[in-house]
Protein backbone atom coordinates (compact mmCIF):
# COMPACT_ATOMS: atom_id res chain seq x y z
CA UNK A 1 0.00 0.00 0.00
CA UNK A 2 1.44 3.35 -1.02
CA UNK A 3 1.96 5.91 1.72
CA UNK A 4 -0.36 8.88 1.20
CA UNK A 5 0.63 10.99 4.22
CA UNK A 6 3.37 13.59 3.78
CA UNK A 7 6.83 12.17 4.43
CA UNK A 8 9.08 14.24 6.69
CA UNK A 9 12.27 12.19 6.20
CA UNK A 10 13.47 9.12 4.34
CA UNK A 11 12.53 5.78 5.88
CA UNK A 12 15.17 3.64 7.59
CA UNK A 13 14.96 1.13 4.73
CA UNK A 14 15.51 3.87 2.17
CA UNK A 15 18.52 5.22 4.10
CA UNK A 16 20.09 1.75 4.44
CA UNK A 17 19.58 0.98 0.74
CA UNK A 18 21.05 4.38 -0.16
CA UNK A 19 24.09 3.90 2.08
CA UNK A 20 24.90 0.37 0.91
CA UNK A 21 24.35 1.28 -2.76
CA UNK A 22 26.46 4.44 -2.45
CA UNK A 23 29.32 2.53 -0.80
CA UNK A 24 29.13 -0.20 -3.46
CA UNK A 25 28.99 2.39 -6.25
CA UNK A 26 31.96 4.41 -4.95
CA UNK A 27 33.96 1.24 -4.20
CA UNK A 28 33.33 0.06 -7.74
CA UNK A 29 34.63 3.37 -9.13
CA UNK A 30 37.70 3.32 -6.87
CA UNK A 31 38.54 -0.27 -7.79
CA UNK A 32 38.67 0.64 -11.46
CA UNK A 33 40.77 3.75 -10.76
CA UNK A 34 43.48 1.75 -9.05
CA UNK A 35 43.25 -1.73 -10.59
CA UNK A 36 41.55 -1.69 -14.02
CA UNK A 37 42.95 -5.05 -15.16
CA UNK A 38 40.28 -7.22 -16.87
CA UNK A 39 39.77 -10.78 -15.63
CA UNK A 40 41.33 -10.02 -12.24
CA UNK A 41 39.82 -10.40 -8.77
CA UNK A 42 39.39 -6.61 -8.63
CA UNK A 43 37.59 -6.55 -11.97
CA UNK A 44 35.28 -9.39 -10.89
CA UNK A 45 34.55 -7.49 -7.66
CA UNK A 46 33.87 -4.34 -9.72
CA UNK A 47 31.33 -6.27 -11.80
CA UNK A 48 29.68 -7.83 -8.74
CA UNK A 49 29.40 -4.45 -7.05
CA UNK A 50 27.91 -3.03 -10.26
CA UNK A 51 25.18 -5.67 -10.27
CA UNK A 52 24.56 -4.99 -6.57
CA UNK A 53 24.20 -1.25 -7.31
CA UNK A 54 21.80 -1.98 -10.16
CA UNK A 55 19.60 -4.16 -7.95
CA UNK A 56 19.72 -1.81 -4.95
CA UNK A 57 18.88 1.32 -6.93
CA UNK A 58 16.06 -0.53 -8.67
CA UNK A 59 14.72 -1.50 -5.24
CA UNK A 60 15.26 2.04 -3.93
CA UNK A 61 13.26 3.55 -6.79
CA UNK A 62 10.40 1.11 -6.17
CA UNK A 63 10.60 1.67 -2.40
CA UNK A 64 10.57 5.48 -2.64
CA UNK A 65 7.62 5.37 -5.02
CA UNK A 66 5.79 3.20 -2.49
CA UNK A 67 6.95 4.67 0.86
CA UNK A 68 7.43 8.26 -0.26
CA UNK A 69 10.22 10.77 0.22
CA UNK A 70 10.50 14.24 1.71
CA UNK A 71 9.56 17.13 -0.54
CA UNK A 72 12.39 19.30 -1.77
CA UNK A 73 12.58 22.64 0.00
CA UNK A 74 13.65 26.03 -1.25
CA UNK A 75 12.83 28.23 -4.20
CA UNK A 76 11.48 26.92 -7.48
CA UNK A 77 14.96 26.98 -9.01
CA UNK A 78 16.44 25.13 -6.01
CA UNK A 79 13.72 22.48 -6.26
CA UNK A 80 14.34 22.17 -10.01
CA UNK A 81 18.08 21.73 -9.43
CA UNK A 82 17.45 19.17 -6.68
CA UNK A 83 15.03 17.15 -8.82
CA UNK A 84 17.35 17.33 -11.85
CA UNK A 85 20.36 16.23 -9.81
CA UNK A 86 18.47 13.34 -8.24
CA UNK A 87 17.13 12.26 -11.62
CA UNK A 88 20.66 12.33 -13.06
CA UNK A 89 22.06 10.36 -10.10
CA UNK A 90 19.36 7.69 -10.42
CA UNK A 91 19.72 7.50 -14.19
CA UNK A 92 23.48 7.02 -13.95
CA UNK A 93 23.14 4.62 -11.03
CA UNK A 94 21.04 2.40 -13.27
CA UNK A 95 22.61 3.04 -16.68
CA UNK A 96 26.23 2.70 -15.55
CA UNK A 97 25.92 -0.89 -14.27
CA UNK A 98 23.62 -1.81 -17.15
CA UNK A 99 26.14 -0.59 -19.72
CA UNK A 100 28.94 -2.44 -17.90
CA UNK A 101 26.90 -5.62 -17.86
CA UNK A 102 26.14 -5.12 -21.53
CA UNK A 103 29.88 -4.85 -22.27
CA UNK A 104 30.50 -8.24 -20.68
CA UNK A 105 27.48 -9.83 -22.34
CA UNK A 106 28.45 -8.44 -25.76
CA UNK A 107 31.93 -9.91 -25.27
CA UNK A 108 30.16 -13.28 -24.82
CA UNK A 109 31.49 -13.44 -21.24
CA UNK A 110 29.58 -14.52 -18.19
CA UNK A 111 29.36 -12.26 -15.15
CA UNK A 112 29.71 -14.11 -11.86
CA UNK A 113 28.12 -12.10 -9.06
CA UNK A 114 29.96 -12.61 -5.74
CA UNK A 115 30.21 -16.31 -6.62
CA UNK A 116 26.48 -16.66 -5.95
CA UNK A 117 25.03 -16.70 -9.45
CA UNK A 118 26.05 -16.10 -13.06
CA UNK A 119 24.60 -13.74 -15.63
CA UNK A 120 25.37 -15.38 -18.98
CA UNK A 121 26.96 -13.52 -21.85
CA UNK A 122 25.56 -13.57 -25.37
CA UNK A 123 26.25 -16.63 -27.50
CA UNK A 124 28.38 -14.60 -29.92
CA UNK A 125 30.63 -11.58 -29.55
CA UNK A 126 29.15 -8.28 -30.84
CA UNK A 127 31.89 -5.71 -31.53
CA UNK A 128 29.49 -2.86 -32.33
CA UNK A 129 27.61 -3.33 -29.07
CA UNK A 130 30.89 -3.59 -27.16
CA UNK A 131 32.09 -0.27 -28.58
CA UNK A 132 28.78 1.49 -27.94
CA UNK A 133 28.45 0.15 -24.38
CA UNK A 134 32.07 0.90 -23.55
CA UNK A 135 31.77 4.51 -24.77
CA UNK A 136 28.56 4.96 -22.79
CA UNK A 137 30.13 3.40 -19.68
CA UNK A 138 33.24 5.59 -19.98
CA UNK A 139 31.23 8.78 -20.52
CA UNK A 140 29.05 8.03 -17.51
CA UNK A 141 32.14 7.43 -15.38
CA UNK A 142 33.16 11.06 -15.89
CA UNK A 143 29.60 12.22 -15.19
CA UNK A 144 29.61 10.12 -12.02
CA UNK A 145 32.64 11.89 -10.63
CA UNK A 146 31.06 15.25 -11.42
CA UNK A 147 27.69 14.33 -9.90
CA UNK A 148 29.24 12.84 -6.77
CA UNK A 149 31.30 16.03 -6.32
CA UNK A 150 28.23 18.21 -6.89
CA UNK A 151 26.11 16.09 -4.52
CA UNK A 152 28.79 16.33 -1.83
CA UNK A 153 29.22 20.09 -2.34
CA UNK A 154 25.46 20.64 -2.21
CA UNK A 155 25.24 18.67 1.04
CA UNK A 156 28.06 20.72 2.56
CA UNK A 157 26.47 23.95 1.27
CA UNK A 158 23.12 23.09 2.85
CA UNK A 159 24.76 22.07 6.11
CA UNK A 160 27.36 24.80 6.59
CA UNK A 161 26.17 27.80 4.56
CA UNK A 162 22.37 27.65 4.42
CA UNK A 163 22.09 25.83 7.74
CA UNK A 164 18.61 24.78 6.64
CA UNK A 165 18.55 21.36 8.29
CA UNK A 166 18.38 19.45 5.01
CA UNK A 167 20.85 16.79 6.13
CA UNK A 168 19.11 16.35 9.48
CA UNK A 169 15.74 16.15 7.70
CA UNK A 170 17.06 13.52 5.29
CA UNK A 171 18.52 11.49 8.14
CA UNK A 172 15.38 11.78 10.26
CA UNK A 173 16.96 13.72 13.10
CA UNK A 174 14.48 15.78 15.08
CA UNK A 175 16.01 19.20 15.73
CA UNK A 176 13.05 20.34 17.80
CA UNK A 177 14.11 18.36 20.87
Amino acid sequence: MKVSAPVVHFSTASKVIHLVAAIAFIASLIIMLFDPIPNSFSFDLHQSLGVLVLVLFGIRILWINWAGKPDAQGSKIEKFIAHSAHFAMYAISLAMPLSGLLIAMAKAKDTVVFGLFTIPGFAERNSGLIDFSYQLHSMMEILCYLLIAMHTCATIFHQLVLKDGTLARMMGVNNNV
